[in-house]
């Protein structure tokens, strides 16, 4: 019997998911441009997350401001700035739009925007965080914010920067054993990507003791094994593959049941031991009936194990930047004395929540240039609204090209590819609400968003005061292939600076 060629099958695919998901322009008639289908995960994760800076330019240059990719089947449009719309519930169809006035308006009721099911990433996904914060929408969404972002607001969230303080002077301590480091060398994600990781642990669990702080390291790397499969999609799209004897069964129920206990075993010690941790918070709201179960396991997860990779990704390309521009590293420094000198108490610590500051633009300069990931999620409005000219129903999926938006935007000037920290010294929030993206748009953004910033001032700071960063002639700007978060993969100087 002869093999029908994935060809074949995908072209049969797109031609229906085309036919049963048309989006049409309102001027002329003629249907949006639109990637082909390929099976079995349309463009997908891979093709958004892994080879997203590559394909956003290539299918910018081929398919124009506003066009369409599937997700799975799932219909997903991407806006100019760039947009991603869905269309349909059972197909994964994006479109993409690039104006900030397509984005405003888009954006503008984002707390009632209902997100993608399982991140259109399908059934695995779902398995991990499809009940957690940042994936729900509506009544849940409320919910399970009422739940949580309370010990994440602004106010809040400053308070925990002594402990971030202690936590990062501590591992750089650590850190300054290893053999790469006396050597002269770091890797800016693989050397640091624990601190994050451990001061987040603190702000949810409090201290934990050495075994509990070796039990969830193993369960991060069982985790980051599991999403690295979600992210190859394949079998693990699809809800059958729950009934296959297959090791990714079995290690998904493994992880839930250990991540389960674990959750379970801290909060039990932190009620006898009379500590008033974020998880004894959460977990109260559990036994109350507020929220469910799982909904804070996922959304703990997020925190943890989602946002670890977020968090990298937002330090790591620092270094590099700071490594290359000298002059601003140096600058920054001279801030760092002079704020540790002043006599007023509290004075360095004040300098880390200050955002007008250059160690803060530089930050914000480097997440300009380096976006986190090259699409956004996918969501829809719950409206229709009409992008370019082409009517987009309620519910229809779409994302933002963050490469377009926060680099090839008329928005940043003539040097917009360069990296020039001190343009964000003149820049009003309200001003950059549509033209910039870090933490979402509009009314709902990143619940986390206080604390990253602290986490990487802090660090940045230490290794400021305490390092001189500079390229190594094997240094490079090559991004991981194997992340979905855009990551360095290299090496750069990093020598003690002489007392």
């Amino acid at each position: 019997m002869r093999k029908i060629p994935l060809e074949f099958i995908s072209f049969v695919i797109y031609r229906y998911l085309s036919w049963r998901y048309p989006i049409t322009s309102q001027i002329d008639g003629h249907p949006i441009p639109t990637v082909p289908y390929q099976w079995p995960n349309g463009q997908g994760d891979v093709a958004k997350f892994l080879e997203g800076e590559k394909n956003s330019q290539s299918w910018r240059a081929k398919y124009g401001s506003l066009y369409r990719i599937w997700s799975g089947t799932t219909p997903e449009m991407q806006v100019l700035h760039l947009v991603e719309t869905h269309t349909g519930t059972s197909a994964d169809d994006t479109r993409v739009v690039t104006a900030p006035e397509d984005i405003q308006h888009l954006f503008f009721d984002s707390d009632k925007h209902i997100k993608a099911v399982n991140n259109d990433s399908g059934w695995l996904m779902g398995e991990l965080l499809g009940k957690c914060l940042g994936l729900i929408s509506g009544e849940s969404y409320q919910k399970v914010k009422a739940g949580t972002a309370a010990h994440f607001t602004q106010k809040i969230s400053t308070s925990y920067l002594a402990r971030i303080q202690t936590i990062t002077d501590e591992y750089f301590v650590k850190l300054s054993q290893e053999p790469r480091l006396k050597r002269h060398l770091i890797d800016p994600v693989e050397d640091l990507k624990f601190l994050p990781f451990w001061i987040l642990v603190d702000i949810l669990y409090g201290e934990l003791t050495p075994q509990l702080r070796s039990q969830i390291k193993g369960l991060a790397v069982q985790r980051e094994e599991l999403w690295a499969r979600m992210i190859e999609g394949g079998v693990s799209r699809f809800s059958f593959a729950r009934h296959l004897p297959i090791r990714l069964t079995t290690d998904l129920q493994r992880f839930k049941k250990e991540w389960r206990d674990f959750n379970n075993s801290v909060y039990e010690a932190c009620v006898l031991a009379q500590e008033d941790t974020t998880i004894v918070r959460m977990y109260t709201e559990v036994k109350r009936g507020a929220l469910g179960e799982e909904e804070v396991l996922q959304t703990v997860d997020e925190m943890l194990f989602a946002n670890l990779d977020v968090t990298m990704g937002g330090l790591s390309w620092n270094l590099l930047f700071l490594a290359k521009y000298q002059e601003t590293q140096e600058e920054i420094r001279d801030e760092l004395r002079r704020a540790a000198s002043s006599d007023t108490t509290g004075s360095r610590e004040d300098y880390l929540k200050r955002p007008s500051t250059l160690l803060a633009y530089s930050i914000l300069e480097s997440s300009r240039l380096k976006p986190l990931a090259a699409f956004t999620v996918p969501q829809s409005a719950p409206t229709p609204r009409t992008i370019q000219g082409f009517h987009v129903p309620a519910k229809t999926n779409f994302i933002i090209d963050t490469y377009a938006l926060n680099i090839k935007n008329p928005y940043w000037g003539h040097d917009s590819e360069e990296y020039r920290p001190f343009r964000f010294s003149d820049k009003k929030q309200y001003e950059m609400r549509y033209q910039f993206w870090r933490f979402g748009f509009g009314p709902r953004q990143c619940l986390g968003k206080y604390v990253v910033d602290l986490i990487i001032r802090s660090s940045l700071a230490y290794l400021i005061e305490n390092y001189c960063l500079s390229l190594a002639d094997t240094s490079n700007w090559d991004k991981n292939p194997t992340t979905w978060i855009l990551h360095p993969k290299t090496q750069i100087r990093c020598e003690p600076l002489r007392r």
